[in-house]
């Protein structure tokens, strides 16, 4: 009996933990997406049909790639449409809000410079294994690269450049791409995935079909 006890007292602890986590969190809905170069994806698809066919192949190992995240709620704001937010970012409209998705390559920096907390493993994972079976999409207007999408609906973590180090300030805009200056940037780290779907319907974005034309 006196077991059962504790292990009740631990789950109700647990519990409480992760909801006083979550609280301290905002709601965050948007599109994670990665660009890729299209001539490195067709070559890649080249080199397989010719396995396939039992002749000399040479498959890359690596990619030229960045990724970046396209907000369509935060909290309780409705920042656009979700079916129209990749045709508002083709637009360049841009503020000074910065949404980062914590990675293998930098999650041991961020948490060093307690930016997050939480071990974020499943969330990385659950984002690369989505990602490799989300189809390549083109945007149209664009035949330099190619797409890759992810569906999210999870939590940030938000803080505002001015409470953040002057040190690991540059650092945090380095990895978003963003080379300069933002004294009013805020950000969000979005660190808790409770929801997502790789596979996107929207207009200006279709399903990348080799050797189509």
């Amino acid at each position: 009996m006196k077991k059962i006890i504790i292990i009740a007292f631990l789950c109700f602890l647990h519990n409480c933990v992760y909801s006083q986590d979550i609280d301290s969190l905002i709601a965050i809905k948007g599109y994670y997406v990665v660009a890729l170069q299209k001539q490195e994806i067709e070559f890649s698809f080249e080199q397989q049909i010719l396995k396939a066919e039992g002749k000399s192949y040479s498959i890359p190992i690596d990619y030229k790639q960045y990724s970046f995240f396209i907000p369509v709620q935060v909290g309780n704001k409705n920042i656009c449409d979700k079916n129209l937010a990749i045709e508002k970012f083709l637009k360049n409209e841009q503020n000074d809000s910065i949404y980062v998705i914590p990675n293998a390559h930098n999650i041991g920096t961020l948490k060093a410079i307690n930016i997050i907390q939480a071990n974020i493993s499943k969330e990385t994972c659950i984002l690369s294994n989505a990602l490799l079976v989300s189809p390549y999409y083109e945007i149209c207007g664009n035949d330099n690269l190619l797409f890759r999408c992810t569906y999210i609906e999870g939590y940030a973590r938000n803080k505002h450049i001015k409470d953040i180090e002057k040190e690991w300030q540059n650092y945090l805009l380095n990895i978003c791409f963003i080379n300069k200056k933002m004294e009013n940037a805020t950000f969000f780290f979005i660190v808790k995935i409770k929801n997502y779907t790789p596979y996107i319907e929207a207009p200006k974005l279709k399903k990348w079909l080799p050797y189509s034309n």
